[in-house]
């Protein structure tokens, strides 16, 4: 199992503010949202005896970005478990986020099934990723909405299948996700948690995270 965490947009509508820098809980956010991928992907290399790699996909102000994660290489330093963390850049980030997604895709282990998760989602923990872990089967993937009395809202993390990998890496840039989901085996969860959409856009999102 790898995690490919989405680190690299250019914030715009948060002024002139890099949301990934913002604090939560003491820590920079892209910090806090690799610690939660980071613990899932310790258990699951517990309980599974498998080696899983995050795959960080950094572009704008990377530099900056990539400080924020020393927390995260400390802990893979002192877990006796097989995970591993690698930063990959990608210098086409403005060309949007699923060019960032191609890259990070790219490096995921031939074979294996890996999630696609967003680092301005605070709210995701490791007990998220645990929820669909083990929901793949002979699904394409598995992806999570949050479903209230209104709104039913696509989410993240979202789980796919070892095939799905060339696909994504394939495809042009103005393509998306999304749109290869649509053709595809797709096990979709619904949850009243609104932590699986809440994604930091707007100083707004980000003051009512605070308060």
């Amino acid at each position: 199992m790898d995690i490919v965490m989405l680190a690299a947009g250019t914030s715009s509508r948060m002024g002139k503010t890099n949301k990934m820098l913002l604090p939560y809980k003491e820590r920079a956010m892209v910090c806090h949202c690799c610690m939660q991928a980071l613990l899932f992907l310790e258990q699951y290399s517990q309980e599974n005896n498998e080696s899983s790699t995050l795959i960080v996909v950094t572009g704008y102000r990377r530099r900056s970005v990539e400080k924020e994660l020393k927390e995260c290489k400390a802990f893979i330093e002192k877990t006796p478990c097989p995970i591993n963390m690698i930063i990959v850049n990608n210098k086409d980030y403005r060309q949007g986020q699923f060019s960032s997604t191609k890259v990070g895709v790219s490096n995921v282990e031939e074979g294996k099934s890996f999630f696609i998760s967003l680092a301005d989602m605070p709210l995701v923990t490791k007990e998220h990723y645990e929820k669909l872990s083990s929901l793949l089967k002979d699904y394409d993937a598995v992806r999570p909405f949050y479903k209230n009395e209104k709104d039913r809202v696509p989410g993240h993390p979202v789980l796919h299948a070892p095939s799905l990998k060339n696909e994504i890496v394939q495809k042009p840039n103005q393509f998306s996700v999304s749109r290869i989901l649509k053709e595809k085996n797709v096990l979709e969860v619904d949850f009243q948690d609104p932590s699986w959409a809440l994604d930091i856009d707007e100083p707004e999102n980000y003051k009512n995270l605070s308060s």
